[in-house]
């Protein structure tokens, strides 16, 4: 059985990412690219980015 190695991993995450993107007909914003690229290079997990771009974007509710 072949071994699926961690960039392969990290390849199809990102790629299936842009196709929810492109389902959705949105496009990445730069900041949003230069993660994919970080996450790509193995720097950072997917999780962080998800949480990066949250905190940038959806804007906290204060009751």
């Amino acid at each position: 059985m072949k071994k699926i190695s961690k960039l392969a991993v990290r390849q199809k995450a990102i790629a299936n990412v842009l196709a929810s993107l492109r389902i959705e007909q949105l496009t990445p914003s730069p900041s949003v690219i230069k993660g994919l690229h970080t996450c790509l290079a193995g720097k950072t997990s997917t999780d962080k980015l998800i949480a990066e771009v949250i905190s940038h974007h959806v804007p906290v509710r204060q009751h």
